[in-house]
């Protein structure tokens, strides 16, 4: 589903059929919810004209300005961080969130946010943790002594406006950070290196990166959340529109050809995502994929560890958890965690991805 305001034609007629066989209304708003995709559900069923039980249209509506408040909130904390670090001679870049918002969607309020993403370099970590300190921010004192190795994620919390405070999470990169589950390098702040875009918002001005490092962080930060989520806990689907309105918001200037080259999986997910979404006929021939049908499993999730905690064998019994965890996941899950093309499916469903299982226990009896 697109943020756009040029949404197509082709998408609403798509939104109205779905919503005329559609019947769980109770459980939509949830759901919506918690992929994070309420008040982008409610905009285009409001845009298009549709009809759907008063009830969950009030729920819908009231989760979208609920997000408005607290975008708003997030957004005057944002403008405030930034002015505060530019006297210092700190240049931050804004991570996802409100970047994608003010960006991509006609309304920042479509894109929920639960925190602010700055991504700064190692230097400047800890002396901006100490400007927000000295701003009235809550930040953990532990954490601003010097350590030999700064953690690669710092938090802060604004002081209350009006009953709301920001989260923030202050990120840098160091080639010494190991991921927390197999110890290995943790390279989802890197490649950052084209020169920054400048982001008008209000009377302020913030920095995010370019349009291509923004695409390849996103799938960078969308494969290291998918091999941990779960049914409970699945990928956002806001994640996605993120992605789909980025893509088309740049279609015609975006290097297809390097990515091609250094980055195929995100070709293969993307690939994926359009078979759930029409792909503009406008960019049938620019966008290099091929349009197929979703793969088998979407929404499905595996099962046994290390997405479910190992003691859970006690609940199903040691055989049943082992053979849950060596079991291949679905299609569609195969496809975006590793970022592989439909042929090689069977291969990493049978051995790559339970090689990947004993690398991952080996790495964590190793460290312990």
């Amino acid at each position: 589903m697109r943020p756009r305001r040029w949404a197509s034609v082709i998408v609403y007629e798509r939104l109205t059929r779905q919503i005329e066989a559609f019947t769980a209304w109770q459980e939509l708003p949830a759901q919506a919810e918690l992929h994070g995709m309420a008040p982008l559900l409610w905009h285009h069923i409001h845009q298009a004209g549709i009809s759907i039980p008063l009830k969950t249209e009030q729920t819908l509506k009231g989760l979208y300005l609920r997000h408005r408040i607290f975008n708003q909130a997030h957004t005057q904390a944002l403008l405030e961080i930034t002015a505060l670090f530019e006297q210092a001679g700190i240049r931050a870049l804004v991570l996802k969130g409100l970047a994608l918002a003010y960006q991509y969607y006609p309304d920042p309020a479509l894109r929920p946010v639960s925190d602010i993403d700055l991504l700064l370099k190692t230097n400047d970590i800890l002396p901006a943790l100490d400007l927000l300190a000295g701003a009235g921010f809550r930040v953990d004192d532990s954490l601003r002594a010097s350590p030999s190795l700064i953690p690669k994620e710092l938090t802060a919390d604004s002081p209350l406006r009006d009953g709301i405070s920001a989260h923030v999470e202050l990120h840098h990169y160091d080639p010494r950070q190991r991921s927390l589950t197999d110890n290995t390098p943790d390279h989802e702040f890197t490649g950052f290196d084209s020169p920054p875009h400048s982001l008008t918002i209000g009377e302020g001005l913030v920095y995010a990166p370019d349009p291509m490092d923004t695409l390849r962080y996103l799938f960078r930060h969308f494969a290291r959340h998918h091999f941990a989520a779960t049914a409970s806990r699945p990928l956002q689907l806001k994640w996605v529109a993120d992605i789909i309105s980025l893509v088309e918001r740049h279609a015609e200037t975006m290097d297809w050809a390097y990515l091609r080259r250094h980055d195929p999986s995100i070709l293969n997910c993307l690939e994926v995502f359009y078979s759930l979404t029409p792909l503009p006929e406008r960019h049938v021939n620019i966008i290099p994929i091929r349009q197929i049908f979703p793969p088998a499993g979407i929404n499905q999730y595996p099962k046994g560890w290390p997405q479910q905690n190992f003691s859970q064998w006690k609940r199903v019994g040691f055989l049943r958890f082992a053979w849950q965890t060596l079991t291949p996941p679905s299609n569609w899950w195969l496809r975006l965690c590793y970022g592989i093309g439909d042929r090689s499916v069977f291969w990493y469903g049978q051995v790559i991805h339970r090689l990947q299982i004993f690398r991952i226990a080996f790495r964590v009896i190793r460290k312990r």
